[in-house]
């Protein structure tokens, strides 16, 4: 996959999550910390939330 479309992907992954409540959006962004830190690293980026907070 490429830069841009992994940035295609991570801004439409945070276009159908933006209305969700942040508490899921931060589990979720965890638990793909697990699986691919770059991947969840770009999404947490999207939606502008802290990985930290994330607890990833």
């Amino acid at each position: 996959m490429t830069a841009e479309q992994q940035q295609g992907l991570f801004a439409s992954i945070a276009g159908r999550t933006a209305r969700d409540p942040e508490e899921p959006q931060r589990r979720w962004i965890a638990h793909c910390t697990k699986a691919d830190p770059a991947f969840a690293k770009g999404i947490a980026r999207a939606p502008g939330l802290d990985l930290r907070q994330a607890g990833a």
